[in-house]
């Protein structure tokens, strides 16, 4: 971001923290039209031969239980603030949900780690911690922690570290399933890192775009500049905790036919695609978060998966190793796993915030009554990718982004050239919010088959 979401077209996020694993989950799906296999649905296409893929499900994904945090209608992000307060200097909490300067990124999950370590160090000095997952934000606490030369013992479900920071690989080239940019470079706090690791961070110019219609005609981009400003303008300034949705709703009513569907476009690659909401559940507010970001966005040429191999590295870290309970009293803290018990002198809990609102942790004592509020009052938002690597390029290689407007409020709207990074014939397709839901519902061969279908309607 620049200052924030509303300030500049430059600053579109299109995050995944995504990003956001996700695995390739072949299976039946809900309401398909037409029973595929893979193979068929690859075959099929007009387009070059798909070479390799990935298809993620953070929704369904037990160890997240969704992408990155926002702020619902109704709500503040006081309850951010809230939801980082420690409790008794026993058990702390970090995580993206937790920063109230940077949340729903992968810089914003590092800072609060690195921001729990000091209030551990602070409140117990460098006695025993274990840091309960090893996504950016427990990996970050325990790094800084063992720094200070605290014993540090980091216990985490899956079978690999980086959580919503995953970097994957198609054919040997890295690919990030989750979080994927630099929000801000100047101000994000991997990037001196970036610079000692020797990773290259490659800038993305959001207006360097090719905009195509539902017919696959190419489009003048600056026919949506009108659209783009009813938009900004509706939210610039109003910083109320009131849905989006209605007043954007009411803008709509007064344009044509064919404005509406450019105007649903514009709604779903700047608000939803930024916050992983729908618009009729996002706080006016919400676009204001992140309005501290400078310096533009930039990919890391080898994804995010070195910076949390550094920041795991000489790391005491218990894979596989699911926590049920974590309980503390003056003495200090225990925490229950599958197989065995952990007792230190403090915990930091670092679980996403869908994992907080499943409620598959049992906390003795309880979460406070402002956290459990907290808890129950941020949104867990969804984003997913299809990435797809093909055997040779097919749209314009010197273009960041591809969008598509399609009749109605659609599927795969918008695209990253990911060559621009990778060097490799590779797109990355983006859904969010009601369509990412839906799309998780799918076949995988499904989901190809609809993304192909609109890669394929796209004149180049």
């Amino acid at each position: 971001m620049t200052s924030s979401l509303f300030t500049s077209r430059l600053s579109r996020r299109n995050f995944l923290l995504g990003s956001t694993a996700v695995g390739i989950t072949l299976g039946a799906g809900c309401g398909e039209k037409t029973p595929l296999s893979t193979s068929d649905a690859l075959n099929n296409s007009s387009l070059p031969s798909v070479v390799d893929w990935r298809i993620t499900r953070w929704g369904s994904d037990p160890w997240s239980q969704g992408s990155y945090s926002y702020i619902p209608a109704g709500s503040s992000s006081r309850l951010r603030v809230d939801l980082a307060r420690s409790t008794d200097g026993r058990r702390f909490m970090a995580g993206e949900a937790t920063d109230s300067d940077f949340p729903a990124t992968v810089n914003g999950a590092v800072r609060s780690g690195f921001r729990a370590a000091e209030e551990v160090l602070e409140t117990r000095g460098v006695d025993s911690c274990i840091v309960v997952g090893a996504g950016a934000s427990g990996l970050a606490t325990a790094s800084r922690l063992q720094e200070e030369g605290c014993e540090v013992t980091v216990l985490e479900g899956r079978s690999r570290i980086g959580g919503r920071a995953w970097t994957d690989n198609l054919q040997g080239t890295p690919v990030d399933l989750g979080g994927s940019w630099f929000h801000g470079v100047d101000t994000h706090v991997l990037t001196p890192r970036a610079k000692e690791l020797n990773i290259e961070l490659i800038p993305t110019n959001y207006e360097n775009w090719v905009l195509f219609d539902f017919d696959g005609e190419r489009m003048n981009t600056s026919r949506l500049n009108r659209l783009y400003d009813l938009v900004y303008d509706s939210v610039i300034g109003k910083s109320s905790t009131d849905a989006m949705g209605p007043l954007l709703s009411s803008i709509r009513e007064n344009l044509t036919s064919e404005e509406q569907r450019w105007f649903d476009y514009v709604v779903v690659s700047e608000i939803e695609h930024w916050y992983a909401g729908h618009v009729d559940d996002l706080a006016m507010v919400t676009a204001y978060e992140g309005a501290l970001s400078r310096g533009g966005d930039a990919v890391p040429a080898t994804g995010y998966g070195p910076f949390m191999e550094d920041l795991a590295n000489g790391l005491d870290v218990r894979l596989s190793t699911k926590v049920t309970e974590v309980s503390h009293n003056s003495s200090g803290v225990t925490v229950v796993t599958d197989n065995e018990s952990f007792e230190a002198a403090s915990v930091v809990v670092t679980l996403p915030l869908g994992v907080l609102q499943s409620k598959t942790v049992k906390f003795s004592p309880e979460l406070s009554h402002s956290q459990q509020v907290a808890v129950d009052g941020l949104g867990m938002g969804l984003m997913n990718k299809v990435v797809l690597e093909f055997e040779e390029p097919f749209w314009d290689i010197n273009k960041d982004l591809i969008s598509y407007i399609p009749t109605n409020r659609g599927h795969f709207v918008e695209w990253y050239n990911a060559m621009s990074w990778t060097g490799k014939p590779i797109l990355v397709g983006f859904n969010t919010a009601d369509s990412a839901a839906t799309i998780e519902t799918w076949s995988d061969a499904s989901t190809l088959e609809a993304s192909l279908e609109v890669l394929s309607k796209m004149k180049f």
